[in-house]
C-alpha cells in the first residue's frame, strides 16, 4: 500500500540537504565540464541519467568550486502582496471539504502569506471574510496586528539584502531561521571582514597585488609575504554591497601561486526574526470561524465558551437583530491548544444551532519555525565562477554544470576539500606557440588529451603552462607529445602536474547541459541551482 509522504517530510528532506552543505557534514562542489561543441551549440544536446552520460560528464570536468555555507538557502514559494488581492487566511484544517478562498485543499498550496516590497514576510491570520487586501502590512512587531481593511497579519521575518541578491527570484524566496543548531548566522552585511590565505604559494620576491572580485564595490586589501610565501591578507577597505567575493592574487614573481579567500561580514538582520521566534506562542487560538450563525440568540445573554487541552483562550460574540451570531472576536488567544471546541453559553435565551471552528496556531507558534510553516521544501545553491586561482580556466568555454559530493584527491582516498580544484593535467612547456585551445594532443604513452587553456602561472607575462583534459589515458613526464591538430611532433614536457581531484569519485547528484559559456579573465559567472524535494 502506497503511503502519502507528508509535506513536512519534504521540508525535512530539504533541511537535511541544506544542513549537510551548511555545516560541512559533506563536501559539495559545483563543477564546470565539456569544452567540445554540441551537435548544435544553440540547442544543447539532451542529457540522460545513465552511466554513459554521467561518465562523459565526469571525464570532461574542467574545474570544481566548493559550495560554501553562504551559498545555500532553503526556499519557499514567493507570494507578493498586491492591493486588491484576496489572500487565504491561515487555516489548520484545510481539506477537500474545507477549501481555502484560492481553492487550495491544503495549507502548503494556499496563499496564506505575503512578501511586501519592503521584503517583509507576513502570515495572514484573518482575511476579513475573504475581502480584498487594500492596506499593505508594515508592522515589524511581535504581535498580531490588524490593518484598516480588516486583515490581521503576523510579521514573520525580513529577507536580508545578501539573500535577496543571491536567492530571491520571481518564483521563490529564501527562508531562514535565526536559531537552532546548525543554522546560519543569517545573512551578510555586504562588507568584507577579512581575507584567509588558503595556500601560501612559493617563490614570491614581492607582495602580490590583491584584487577582490564580487558583486559589491570598494573593497581593497594587501598581501604580506615571508620566506617567499604569502602569509596574510589584510583588508584595507571593507567595501559594501557584497553577497559573494573572491580574492585574486597577481604578480610578485612567484613560482607557485598562492590562493586566498574573502570572509564576508556578519549582520544584525536576524534581530527582528529572533524576537518573533522567541515570543511565539504555541497552540494559541487567534481566529474562530463561524460555520453556522444559528438563530434566536440574544445579545448580552450569550457568551463564548472555549474548551480544549490548552488554557486561557477567550472570545466575544456579536449577535444581530435577527438573533444570528455574526462575528466571533478572540480577546485572549491562550496557549497550548492542540484541540478546541467553541460553544455558546446562555443564561435564559433560546438560541440554537450556532456552530464554530477554532483555528489553532502551530504547536510552537506563528513564526517559531518559518521553514516548516511556509513549507520550504526547496534548496537553492548560488555560487560564482571567477578568476580567483589557477584552477578556473580562462580563454575557453564550458557547456555543462554539475553538483558533486565527497570527491577525493587525485590518486588518494582522502576527501578533497579545497576551495577550488583543477580537473586538468598541467604541463610546463618551452614552446607555447605549439598549442592552442581545443587542440588534440597525443602522448607516447598512447594517451589522448584536449588543450583547455594556455596560462602564465608565474605572473611574468610569458605563457609557460598548458592545461590538458583527458580523453584517453595516459601521460607521463617523460612522454613526447604530438599536436595532431597542428601536425607538430616531438613536443617535450618540462613539468607535469596531475589533476587535484579524482573526477570519477564521490556522487554526481546533478548535471545539466547548457549553451556554451566563454570564460574571460575579468568576468564572473553566477550559477544558480534549485532542488525541489
Amino acid at each position: 500500500m502506497a503511503i502519502l509522504l507528508r509535506d513536512q517530510a519534504r521540508v525535512q528532506q530539504a533541511r537535511s540537504f541544506y544542513r549537510d552543505i551548511y555545516n560541512d557534514n559533506d563536501r559539495f562542489f559545483l563543477a564546470a565540464s565539456r569544452t567540445q561543441t554540441w551537435t548544435d551549440d544553440t540547442a544543447p544536446d539532451t542529457s540522460y541519467d545513465n552511466r554513459v552520460f554521467t561518465s562523459e560528464f565526469r571525464r570532461d570536468i574542467l574545474f570544481v568550486k566548493k559550495v560554501q555555507n553562504a551559498d545555500v538557502a532553503m526556499l519557499a514559494r514567493r507570494i507578493d502582496w498586491a492591493s486588491g488581492t484576496v489572500y487565504d487566511k491561515y487555516d489548520d484544517s484545510l481539506s477537500a471539504t474545507n477549501t481555502a478562498y484560492s481553492g487550495a485543499t491544503k495549507l502548503s498550496t494556499a496563499n496564506f502569506y505575503v512578501l511586501t516590497d519592503g521584503f517583509n514576510v507576513y502570515k495572514c491570520i484573518n482575511n476579513n471574510s475573504n475581502a480584498q487586501s487594500t492596506i499593505k502590512p508594515t508592522s515589524t512587531g511581535t504581535e498580531i496586528f490588524e490593518t484598516s481593511d480588516g486583515y490581521k497579519w503576523k510579521f514573520l521575518f525580513q529577507v536580508g539584502a545578501a539573500d535577496r541578491t543571491k536567492f530571491l527570484s520571481d518564483s521563490y524566496m529564501p527562508v531562514r531561521v535565526s536559531s537552532g543548531a546548525g543554522d546560519p548566522a543569517f545573512d551578510v552585511n555586504g562588507e568584507i571582514d577579512s581575507g584567509t590565505v588558503l595556500t601560501g604559494g612559493a617563490g614570491y620576491t614581492s607582495a602580490p597585488t590583491v584584487s577582490i572580485l564580487g558583486d559589491g564595490t570598494g573593497a581593497t586589501a594587501t598581501a604580506t609575504i615571508a620566506a617567499g610565501a604569502v602569509t596574510a591578507i589584510t583588508i584595507t577597505a571593507a567595501g559594501s554591497g557584497y553577497s559573494f567575493a573572491d580574492i585574486r592574487l597577481t604578480g610578485g614573481g612567484f613560482s607557485t601561486a598562492a590562493t586566498a579567500d574573502a570572509v564576508l561580514g556578519s549582520t544584525e538582520t536576524a534581530t527582528l526574526q529572533t524576537s518573533v521566534e522567541s515570543t511565539a506562542v504555541g497552540g494559541a487560538i487567534d481566529n474562530i470561524v463561524i460555520t453556522n450563525m444559528g438563530a434566536d440568540y440574544t445579545s448580552g445573554d450569550a457568551s463564548v465558551v472555549i474548551t480544549g487541552d490548552g488554557t486561557g483562550a477567550a472570545a466575544s460574540l456579536t449577535v444581530n437583530s435577527n438573533g444570528n451570531v455574526t462575528a466571533i472576536t478572540v480577546t485572549t488567544p491562550g496557549s497550548g491548544y492542540t484541540k478546541a471546541t467553541v460553544t455558546i453559553q446562555q443564561t435564559t435565551g433560546s438560541g440554537t444551532n450556532a456552530a464554530f471552528r477554532a483555528i489553532i496556531a502551530p504547536y510552537s507558534g506563528h513564526g517559531a519555525n518559518v521553514q516548516q510553516e511556509l513549507f520550504a521544501h526547496r534548496v537553492g545553491i548560488t555560487t560564482s565562477f571567477d578568476n580567483d586561482s589557477r584552477d578556473l580556466i580562462t580563454g575557453n568555454d564550458y557547456r555543462q554544470v554539475g553538483l558533486l559530493k565527497n570527491i577525493t584527491k587525485y590518486n588518494s582516498t582522502d576527501l578533497f576539500n579545497e576551495a577550488t580544484g583543477s580537473g586538468d593535467h598541467v604541463i610546463g612547456t618551452l614552446s607555447p606557440a605549439s598549442y592552442d585551445t581545443d587542440d588534440t594532443i597525443t602522448t607516447s604513452s598512447n594517451g589522448t588529451y584536449r588543450v583547455t587553456q594556455k596560462r602564465d602561472t608565474t605572473g611574468n607575462g610569458t605563457i609557460d603552462s598548458i592545461y590538458l583534459q583527458e580523453v584517453d589515458s595516459d601521460i607521463a613526464s617523460t612522454d613526447t607529445l604530438t599536436n595532431t591538430t597542428k601536425d607538430i611532433t616531438g613536443l617535450t614536457i618540462n613539468s607535469l602536474t596531475n589533476p587535484e581531484f579524482n573526477a570519477h569519485s564521490g556522487e554526481l547528484l546533478y548535471y545539466d547541459n547548457r549553451k556554451p559559456i566563454t570564460r574571460d579573465s575579468d568576468q564572473v559567472e553566477t550559477v544558480k541551482l534549485i532542488f525541489t524535494f
